[in-house]
């Protein structure tokens, strides 16, 4: 694609929707305020914020100086440092196709939770409700069948993006005034009936009370700076495409803030929706013990939520309605983001229309999502999503750092940032890409690996772990070689 034949953004403020829009997604409704709550309450706070600085905001920045500097997604762009590293950008961007594959089959969950909240379907057993839901079978060894009311919500979901992303990001640009904007109107509505209720104020108390104590466990620390990594859609090669797209003279570093902060506060503001509600379920069910509402994230807003929502005397209905189709705008956002990585990689690389490409990328995505339709769906996507969403993604983090900063040279990087913008980054910022940011990313990345060797992911059967974990980082790092290894068309043809 020539430089000058290049989409842009609508406007300035198109893009930093579309960026926070990415940015902000599924995890920051219900994973923030469980990890936060998991790892000191309040106190979890201080942790987050420095990772915030020290990894997320240097991280950002880079993903989006190089895109912007380059006018190209991430393979053009690790090729523009030295065609020898094209297989880091597809090894991101093949990262991104993966993760979207599953994580459009939890927003179908949250259209189908959409259609159950008319009626509280799950009555007074959520949990039970949830694994009918999905066709929970005993295990990731007993497939069992399509569950098809999840399938039809894929195809739903995958039809809106196509229709969103297959006419380039002018587009994109439009309907982020509506799928980024409406998402906080919704929150704000949650938070204030959960604030209505009894037992909301012991409820937040739970949620923000410091436990200063846990600062000194290394756990919490890993946590803080996983959350960060897995909230601010960096290292699948989103970023670098969405920069790409912007005109040569953006204040690239002043969005880069903008889009982190704002992330960070939608996922701390998140809180007190699902906190003020947890306290008033405990609040009705005297007895129970915060720790005992949920053993994880997808827990939270599938099981432990939908039940406090069932006991409220009024409104019920309604507010289930508003919470998932929140969860859902939240997710379209990050999910087209993701997709849009894969495609602006095949259309920078070879002469495919966006048409064709965004149909292809989106059809085959919605058949590779079928398996996690099935009953064994939720444990294949617990172990893709620990390999791509966690492993892939802090890889291709420390990869970018390294080639950025010792390959190409931060200090041309801070060079193009600081040439339009109003915030001026000094040198130390060449030391956080070479050495800091590389060093953060190890914190989460080193305890889970030697943890991972020591004992089997979540209890999984090793073949599984084999399959879903190990072979997608192996399986995705050998094709992203390959297709580095293609040559463009304009290079055939010679």
């Amino acid at each position: 694609m020539l430089e000058e034949a290049r989409e842009r953004w609508p406007g300035r403020a198109s893009f930093i929707l579309a960026a926070v829009g990415s940015a902000v997604g599924l995890g920051n409704a219900w994973r923030f305020p469980y990890v936060c709550y998991a790892n000191g309450g309040g106190a979890f706070l201080i942790p987050y914020f420095i990772g915030l600085f020290v990894l997320g905001i240097p991280w950002l920045a880079m993903e989006l100086g190089m895109g912007h500097m380059m006018q190209k997604g991430a393979p053009q762009t690790f090729a523009s440092m030295g065609k020898k590293w094209e297989w880091a950008g597809w090894w991101q961007v093949l990262m991104a196709f993966m993760l979207v594959i599953y994580y459009v089959v939890i927003m179908s969950w949250c259209l189908g939770y959409m259609v159950h909240s008319a009626t509280l379907s799950w009555g007074s057993d959520a949990t039970g409700f949830f694994h009918d839901f999905i066709g929970k079978t005993g295990g990731v060894e007993v497939t069992g069948a399509l569950q098809w009311p999840i399938l039809i919500g894929l195809l739903i979901c995958w039809v809106a993006i196509f229709f969103i992303l297959h006419r380039g990001v002018r587009r994109v640009g439009k309907v982020v005034w509506f799928t980024v904007l409406l998402p906080w109107a919704l929150l704000v509505i949650l938070v204030i009936r959960g604030l209505t209720l009894d037992g909301a104020l012991d409820g937040l108390n739970w949620y923000l009370e410091p436990n200063l104590a846990a600062l000194l466990k290394p756990n919490v620390w890993v946590a803080a700076f996983g959350q960060i990594a897995f909230s601010l859609s960096v290292g699948q090669g989103v970023m670098i495409a969405y920069a790409s797209y912007l005109p040569k003279k953006s204040d690239v570093t002043n969005n880069c803030v903008i889009t982190s902060l704002a992330d960070a506060a939608t996922a701390f503001f998140a809180g007190f929706a699902v906190f003020s509600i947890l306290g008033f379920m405990i609040f009705q069910n005297p007895g129970l013990e915060i720790g005992e509402l949920s053993e994880s994230s997808i827990g939270l807003a599938f099981t432990t939520y939908p039940t406090a929502i069932s006991q409220m005397p009024t409104g019920g209905q309604i507010i289930g309605i508003i919470f998932f189709l929140c969860l859902w705008t939240l997710g379209i956002d990050s999910a087209f983001s993701l997709a849009e990585s894969f495609i602006t990689a095949i259309t920078d690389k070879w002469e495919i229309s966006k048409d064709r490409a965004t149909a292809l990328v989106c059809s085959f995505a919605f058949l590779a999502g079928a398996i996690f339709t099935t009953g064994a769906g939720i444990y294949w996507l617990d172990i893709v999503d620990h390999a791509v969403g966690f492993y892939g993604l802090l890889l291709c983090g420390l990869t970018m750092c390294l080639v950025v900063g010792w390959v190409f040279g931060a200090d041309k990087l801070r060079c193009h940032l600081n040439e339009a913008s109003d915030i001026k980054l000094g040198k130390w910022f060449n030391w956080f890409i070479k050495v800091v940011t590389p060093l953060a990313i190890m914190i989460p990345l080193v305890p889970a690996l030697i943890n991972n060797i020591r004992t089997p992911y979540n209890g999984h059967p090793q073949w599984a772990l084999l399959i879903g974990l190990w072979g997608a980082l192996v399986g995705t790092l050998v094709l992203a070689f390959v297709l580095a290894h293609i040559k463009e068309k304009e290079e055939a043809a010679k």
